[in-house]
C-alpha cells in the first residue's frame, strides 16, 4: 500500500494539472450558466409577484419602478445564494 501522504501529493497535482484545471473551469462555466438563467428566471417570477400589486397603469413610472424592484430582488437573490454556497 502507497503511503497516504504520497497519495494525497498526487491527488493534488492531478487537481492543479492543465487536464483537470480544463475540466474544472468547463464544469463551473456549465453551472454558472445554468445557475445565471435560473436566477434570472426566479428574479422574473418574483418582480412580476411583487410589481402586480403595486402598478396597473403602464406609465414610465411602473417601467421605473419596475426596474428597480428587479434590481433590489435580484441583490436580494443573489446574497442569500452566496450564502447558501458557503
Amino acid at each position: 500500500m502507497k503511503n497516504i501522504t504520497q497519495v494525497k501529493k498526487s491527488i493534488r497535482e492531478e487537481v492543479r494539472g492543465k487536464v483537470m484545471k480544463e475540466r474544472i473551469q468547463a464544469a463551473a462555466e456549465s453551472l454558472a450558466k445554468d445557475l445565471e438563467d435560473d436566477i434570472a428566471d426566479e428574479v422574473g417570477n418574483l418582480t412580476g409577484k411583487l410589481t402586480t400589486d403595486f402598478m396597473d397603469d403602464g406609465s414610465e413610472i411602473e417601467s421605473e419602478l419596475t426596474g428597480y424592484a428587479f434590481d433590489q430582488i435580484n441583490d436580494a437573490l443573489l446574497g442569500a445564494v452566496k450564502r447558501q454556497l458557503k
